[in-house]
């Protein structure tokens, strides 16, 4: 059975195929038209990809699963919103009862909009647009929450485990909580919109000045310059008003975040301004790009002292309220593995903060754990209730578009590009990097989610002192204060990490040891985290070859490792990408399938 999993006209759209029962490839649409997150696109050039490379019309599809429940709407959301409770125990103030007509008439536009027949209509139009002929695959909508739920829970290593997922919302759920026990899922903790996490931490991020739904991790970067002020920080108690927490539930205020007038960004209201504003007048929320003057220097407004503290109480309320959810799971179920995805679980930061919770064992977070993801639990989801599905624990993340040596020659020479071809490219790329140059690095299939992961990525020397800001600056053009990740070889974790056995995925943060923070400044951020990857060769291994040969040339078996790409766009897809990006950044070096490219 072939069923295509789909997450379209939203967040980050995807597509994902599963044949028999296992997934066989998946992509994102921003990969394929680089329009970075393609948000409320459908994925067109990524379903004709996922069909041409496996010999297959759109008719030979038995189902389509779209990662939403559209059967619900309009009228058991109707129901659903009208019954909700606002609960606000405790807060001084009830913020954001006026202005509430636009309120009724965003509600309204949102439940008609998503209903069956206007969503199969769009799916039908789409892929005809795109040039699919023949008769149109059944189409099975799915509960986004359990998409979540079964492409964590399907490629975590785990047979009987908790599963939580945490996002901006589903059709009715912001935060979901299972134990599955031999593929049964049994829902034991959930929050209902409008109590999300997601919004809380992504209207936060806009008031920062960042793209909300894009950026949160900026955000988490940012909070972690507040730690060395934690005990002096102002706003830990002042945002109880927004978010309290108990040992084993939070409240949200949502009135800060969904419901009210929304002059300044649709991710927050006007009572959080007035909110944050009462306590201090110069809180502004900050634009885009906004700079002031500091020391006569020029900055981005969010690198003031009174923002960045901000951002470090967001980030610790965050990592409250997943600790009291986990609490409250860990004491209705028998188990102590958990398998978690949603938007919220790319917070690299707040999943180390779960990992350590002492009711939890061991963690598996899904790499792909936005909305981009669950188009593949959608496909897993129908592959269970009509036909099989395997649970294959997830070792990689490369099952995007590959390309073999005489494409990519074909494509070098088509671009007149200059280029040696070598029997020992690991070898080469590693003696490079050794003498100083930042490569690109491009082999075999493009990844999964929002980390490159030995596949489409950006490699230098870690131990260099200034190379963090020579990427960030003549590379990858983007902000100055922000780290790079290391990719360590498996089996050297204890010399450079406290913790991580199995970080596979650059999703999990880690504490570096005091050897790795002195000499690879770089790749450990001012908290003294690390977002790692531990690299098996038998898994990668080209890049795991290349790592090594790396150690044996230092006597480090790391390398430093960023997505190829630049500020803004989306990780490189194809040759014709990785060559326009080498040739329009600081690059020194390419490394593209066996052929070395380098500048003159």
């Amino acid at each position: 059975m072939k069923i295509l999993g789909i997450n379209a006209f939203g967040q980050n759209p995807s597509a994902a195929l599963v044949i028999d029962g296992e997934l066989t490839g998946f992509s994102h649409e921003e990969r394929f038209n680089r329009l970075k997150n393609s948000h409320n696109l459908f994925p067109s050039y990524t379903i004709t990809w996922l069909l041409n490379s496996n010999n297959l019309l759109l008719e030979d599809v038995d189902y389509i699963a779209f990662n939403w429940d559209c059967t619900k709407y309009p009228w058991k959301r109707a129901k659903q919103l009208l019954s909700t409770k606002i609960n606000l125990s405790g807060t001084k103030n009830n913020y954001g009862k006026s202005d509430n007509s636009s309120n009724v008439y965003s509600a309204l536009e949102y439940l008609l909009n998503y209903t069956p027949g206007n969503v199969i209509n769009k799916i039908k139009r789409e892929l005809r647009r795109s040039g699919h002929k023949g008769k149109i695959p059944k189409i099975e909508f799915v509960d986004h929450h359990l998409s979540h739920a079964f492409q964590a829970y399907y490629h975590s290593p785990f047979s009987d485990c908790l599963v939580l997922v945490a996002d901006g919302h589903g059709e009715e759920n912001c935060v979901s909580g299972y134990f599955v026990e031999d593929g049964s899922f049994k829902k034991i903790t959930n929050y209902k919109v409008p109590y999300s996490l997601g919004w809380f931490y992504g209207g936060m991020s806009a008031y920062l000045g960042f793209y909300p739904d894009r950026d949160e991790g900026k955000l988490m970067g940012l909070a972690a310059y507040g730690k060395k002020r934690a005990a002096e920080n102002p706003y830990l108690e002042v945002i109880d008003e927004m978010i309290k927490i108990s040992d084993k539930e939070f409240e949200l205020n949502p009135f800060f975040f969904k419901i009210g007038a929304k002059d300044y960004n649709y991710s927050y209201t006007n009572s959080l301004v007035k909110f944050l504003t009462a306590i201090d007048p110069e809180l502004q929320p900050i634009s885009v790009n906004e700079k002031v003057i500091k020391d006569g220097n020029v900055i981005n407004k969010y690198l003031q002292e009174k923002y960045i503290d901000l951002a470090f109480a967001v980030q610790s309320k965050l990592e409250g309220a997943l600790n009291a959810v986990i609490s409250q799971m860990v004491d209705s179920a028998p188990f102590r593995n958990l398998a978690y995805a949603g938007g919220v679980a790319m917070n690299c930061k707040a999943n180390r903060v779960i990992a350590d919770h002492p009711g939890i064992d061991r963690l598996f977070v899904h790499p792909a754990s936005s909305d981009d993801g669950s188009a593949i639990g959608a496909a897993f989801y129908i592959a269970k209730h009509f036909d099989s599905l395997r649970h294959v624990p997830l070792t990689h993340t490369q099952y995007g578009a590959g390309f073999n040596n005489d494409e990519i020659q074909k494509i070098l020479d088509n671009c007149g590009v200059n280029y040696q071809k070598t029997n020992y490219i690991s070898t080469d790329a590693a003696k490079l990097l050794t003498e100083g140059k930042i490569i690109g690095w491009f082999q075999g299939n493009a990844e999964m989610g929002a980390r490159a992961l030995g596949g489409r990525s950006i490699l230098a020397n870690p131990f260099e002192s200034e190379i963090k800001n020579k990427i960030n600056s003549n590379v990858k053009y983007r902000e100055i204060w922000r780290p790079y990740c290391p990719s360590i070889l498996k089996g050297n974790s204890k010399r450079y990490l406290n913790d991580s056995e199995d970080a596979r995925f650059m999703i999990v943060a880690d504490e570096a040891t005091k050897e790795f923070a002195d000499t690879a400044p770089a790749v450990v951020h001012v908290d003294n985290t690390v977002r790692p990857q531990l690299v098996d060769k038998e898994v990668l291994p080209e890049y795991g070859n290349l790592i090594e040969d790396f150690g044996h040339l230092t006597g480090h078996p790391v390398v430093l490792n960023t997505s190829f790409n630049v500020r803004g766009e989306p990780i490189t897809n194809n040759p014709y990408d990785a060559i326009r990006t080498f040739y329009s950044t600081g690059l020194d070096a390419l490394a593209i399938g066996d052929f070395i490219v380098k500048k003159r």
